[in-house]
């Protein structure tokens, strides 16, 4: 109970800026979990190249769609209507074309808002020296307390900026990373599968 209460005074401390430093920072982490339990679940994906062939050719079940990126490319393919054609690696191309947007998706939003969290606690910064500057204009020096009041407006919302900022920005390279490794298995992926579909139309 005391942690809240130390908490909701932090929150009170730093001013108004501070609601929307909170709500970014809540935004922040729910991508960034989101984005990263993907990535894991993706991760986890196999799918071999006999697999594949095995349900090209009609021999095993189409794997169930929103399993993975692999999955979900192999059984868009199978669904087209016009497989098994003389177009089929170009099919099989935008299949897995298909599936590249999902990789990069909420990436954009987390590095936006990593770099929205230090503005927002720039903008705490000014706003608490205005408040200081007011008090000083009106009652000189001697108010200490609320001078105190602005000062801790000011260093607060830029110390919480700063902790919204820092660790999403270290998160959101990780999973840049990550995202990379899932595209290029995909790519992998698709050149095994069309260099055999282009061998079976040869």
């Amino acid at each position: 109970m005391e942690f809240f209460d130390r908490a909701w005074g932090f929150i009170l401390a730093g001013g108004p800026v501070m609601w929307p430093l909170l709500a970014v920072s809540v935004w922040l982490w729910t991508l960034i979990l989101a984005k990263a339990l993907w990535l894991w679940r993706v991760g986890r994906e196999r799918v071999d190249l006999d697999l594949a062939v095995e349900c090209l050719l009609g021999h095993a079940a189409p794997p169930p769609a929103k399993r993975g990126l692999l999955y979900d490319a192999l059984a868009m393919y199978l669904d087209l209507p016009s497989h098994g054609g003389p177009g089929d690696a170009i099919l099989w191309d935008v299949a897995v074309r298909h599936q590249r947007p999902r990789l990069r998706r909420y990436l954009d939003t987390i590095l936006v808002l990593v770099a929205v969290a230090p503005l927002l606690g720039l903008l705490g910064t000014v706003t608490g020296m205005i408040e200081t500057f007011q008090v000083i204009c009106i009652f000189g020096t001697g108010n200490a307390q609320s001078m105190a009041s602005g000062i801790s407006e000011a260093l607060i919302t830029t110390q919480t900026g700063l902790m919204v900022a820092v660790p999403g920005m270290l998160a959101g390279w990780a999973l840049r990373r990550a995202a990379g490794r899932r595209m290029n298995e995909l790519l992998a992926f698709q050149k095994a599968v069309g260099s055999w579909l282009e061998s079976k139309e040869a």
